[in-house]
């Protein structure tokens, strides 16, 4: 039989889009199944940073119950290097398959991004959110020999004479606020960066800087013995161990936030079955007592939001830091 109407190049063609449409169809049981079952080996959880520190701690806390929840292990592997930047771009360049995961942090996620404009990743096009783990919100500390007692003191007093504020290091959380504070409050202060927190808050405890910002984990130990007074926080709100400190929006009047933050990322173009497998495990994370006992010592709040939050978030923090570093001309070390 034959079909005058159809020349042999068409037929050839309706016959190649119909075995595509066959190969396609055969392939989506294939991958909805791969969803169903997942996950089905074990999951490496990538922190850019070396093990100890606060990154590392909560991605092995959160890791253990994640696993539990998961029927399957999840292996933190620490990549360290340039900032958390090698770690992350490394996760880029695995299969989107919710198999190999960043604990992505503030500095490698959306600070790094806003100084070196040439990274490997881009935050946004390169990671498919999975939700926010803890976050915690930064405190302004001085000498326990200034003359300010207050955080009305500190605008009062700064806006007429200038201050000094020491940091972990030029680009650093700690550095931006600062910087963040200085452009919303009308401040003078002159920035001292450090190799690291510690020598920070070593030399403003010895007198050698008046002030400093920097996380609850670090800070918290001393304030508690007096070693250094704490006049405000970053946060929305006050934070618990400390609810006679205000917040800086409180006494600025007008919106300020700066928090540290951890959250899970997969490759883009993860499933979004998978994503939903994975956001669920990472929330019940965020719910175990352990995990909520052992973070707020360490000054974080679990939270376990959704992908769309995680999202916004990010998007919210590139562009802020993104402002700052423009705005105060801020060049890495």
């Amino acid at each position: 039989m034959t079909f005058p109407f159809f020349s042999s190049r068409r037929l050839r063609g309706i016959a190649h889009v119909a075995a595509a449409l066959a190969v396609s169809a055969s392939m989506m049981p294939v991958a909805a199944h791969a969803a169903d079952t997942f996950p089905s080996k074990p999951i490496t959880l990538v922190v850019p940073f070396p093990p100890g520190g606060p990154t590392d701690s909560s991605a092995r806390l959160f890791g253990k119950v994640m696993a539990d929840a998961l029927g399957q292990p999840v292996i933190v592997e620490n990549r360290a290097g340039a900032g958390g930047t090698v770690g992350t771009a490394a996760v880029t360049r695995q299969p989107a398959d919710g198999y190999t995961l960043l604990w992505g942090g503030t500095s490698s996620m959306v600070v790094a991004p806003a100084l070196y404009p040439d990274l490997q990743y881009d935050a946004i096009k390169s990671f498919t959110p999975i939700g926010m783990a803890v976050r915690g919100p930064l405190i302004l500390v001085g000498r326990p020999a200034l003359t300010a007692q207050t955080l009305q003191d500190v605008l009062r007093e700064g806006r007429s004479k200038q201050a000094t504020v020491a940091s972990a290091g030029n680009g650093s959380v700690g550095h931006l606020t600062a910087e963040l504070f200085k452009s919303e409050s009308g401040v003078d202060m002159l920035h001292i960066p450090y190799r690291g927190g510690a020598p920070a808050m070593s030399d403003v405890m010895g007198g050698q800087v008046d002030y400093l910002f920097d996380t609850v984990t670090l800070l918290y130990p001393q304030i508690a013995t007096g070693k250094l007074r704490a006049f405000a926080v970053t946060g929305s709100q006050r934070y618990a161990k400390l609810p006679d400190v205000p917040t800086v929006a409180e006494a600025l009047g007008k919106p300020f936030e700066a928090y540290s933050w951890f959250g899970l990322l997969a490759p883009a173009g993860t499933p979004a079955p998978v994503v939903a497998t994975l956001t669920k495990a990472l929330a019940s994370g965020a719910k175990d007592p352990e995990v909520i006992k052992q973070m707020n010592a360490l000054g974080l709040e679990p939270v376990g939001g959704s992908p769309a939050d995680f999202a916004a978030s990010i998007q919210t923090d590139l562009a802020k830091w993104g402002r700052v570093v423009k705005q105060a001309n801020v060049k890495p070390e």
